[in-house]
């Protein structure tokens, strides 16, 4: 008896700890970007230029996202079995507290899936609402058939309280508009309802009355292939009840099969298209330039990434380095290396010719540690992302830059 008490003692305790734990715990400020692989962060897809039209909404109110996701060439072998070949575009969130009202990919809507490939560039804009108040973060994503989902960079939307609170209207084929945030919702409910009911009831049947959960040491010696009767768990009564749960269950089914075809006769069948975006302008540009595997070094005490490389012009004019960009990180071309900023030495200027200019692009930001973006630890010490280049004309190109790390921790 004592020993009971004690272990009812430890579980309670342990019950009541892991209650203030969890209660106590911060609320998450982003979503888990950061434990993703690095490898998988910077080779997979690259987000160029993402921008948010608004910080700030009501209830209602609209702010676009745009920019450019570019699927990388160095798209990992053992992701998708090295083939992305379906992708959908859309939004992360904390939960149903925005609403995306439209997307379009290449100047295209796109409501569904899409094909992807290698090398693909997706210029995107997504429309969304901000449906509940508060302060959240959202992020564009890309999720990738057989990869998972690809989170963009993220920012802070703050929706303001609209005293006529949130409608989501839209126009059904048989004419007439209805409101989605309450639209049916009473025959939802009743639905819900009975089928928790039978659900529930079919439960207790089993474990309350029964010796199945009480007697778990004699059940679990039981052979799969029989229903127990030799041992008295099941009864046929308990047969004939289950029969009753079964035609109840139909019954309901029936019922509701037959109100929907009376309520609603006019049905829109479930759309399945799949379709390739056509190419952006960008896509069938010429080939400014080409870089070469390059060598990087990373420096903790200063947070400083280098990155040795050779720049091939395949143009007949200068072309100009203006931002280096990984995963949700971009920095712009300056004078010298900071936080936001890359330093391209000895110029950002590459003057056309056939042979290879060497370069050097420092970074110093804290946020390749922040957000975990140097792959120590992991089976491939890489750094990858997309170098954007410019000419004086205004013709943009971007050209993908490898190169392998060699980190230096002091």
């Amino acid at each position: 008896m004592t020993m009971r008490r004690r272990i009812r003692r430890v579980l309670w305790a342990t019950i009541v700890a892991g209650a203030l734990l969890v209660g106590s715990a911060p609320a998450a400020s982003a979503h888990g970007e950061r434990a993703q692989e690095a490898f998988l962060r910077m080779r997979t897809v690259a987000w160029i230029d993402t921008t948010f039209s608004r910080t700030t909404v009501r209830q209602g109110e609209t702010f676009t996202i745009t920019g450019t996701a570019k699927i990388l060439d160095a798209w990992p072998t053992r992701l998708a079995a090295g083939n992305p070949n379906t992708g959908f575009m859309g939004i992360i969130a904390p939960g149903p507290v925005v609403l995306l009202k439209e997307r379009t990919i290449n100047g295209v809507s796109v409501p569904t899936r899409i094909d992807i490939r290698r090398g693909g560039i997706y210029e995107f804009s997504m429309t969304v609402a901000g449906r509940r108040p508060g302060r959240w973060h959202v992020h564009p994503s890309f999720s990738v058939k057989g990869a998972g989902t690809l989170l963009g960079p993220g920012e802070w939307i703050t929706v303001e309280e609209n005293p006529d609170g949130f409608t989501n209207d839209v126009q059904l084929v048989g004419g007439g508009t209805v409101n989605l945030e309450n639209y049916q919702l009473t025959p939802v409910w009743i639905w819900l309802i009975l089928t928790f009911l039978i659900g529930l009831a079919w439960m207790i049947y089993w474990t309350v009355p029964k010796r199945t959960v009480t007697n778990l040491a004699v059940t679990s010696q039981i052979p799969l292939n029989t229903d127990g009767m030799e041992y008295g768990l099941i009864t046929k009564k308990d047969h004939r009840n289950m029969n009753w749960f079964v035609i109840g269950t139909i019954l309901l089914l029936a019922v509701g099969w037959i109100w929907q075809s009376a309520a609603f006769p006019d049905k829109l069948p479930q759309q399945i298209i799949q379709f390739a975006p056509p190419e952006p302008a960008i896509a069938s540009a010429p080939v400014l330039a080409e870089a070469g595997v390059g060598t990087a070094r990373y420096d903790s005490a200063s947070d400083t990434m280098t990155i040795e490389t050779e720049i091939t012009n395949r143009s007949q004019e200068p072309i100009n380095l203006t931002q280096f960009t990984t995963t949700t990180l971009r920095w712009t071309t300056g004078s010298a290396a900071g936080p936001g900023t890359v330093q391209v030495a000895p110029d950002s200027t590459i003057e056309p010719g056939s042979a290879p200019t060497p370069v050097t692009l420092t970074i110093k930001d804290p946020a390749w540690e922040a957000e975990h973006l140097v792959p120590i630890g992991e089976s491939q010490l890489l750094i990858s992302g997309v170098m954007v280049f410019e000419t004086a004309d205004g013709q943009v190109n971007f050209t993908e830059l490898e190169a392998n790390l060699q980190p230096r921790f002091e």
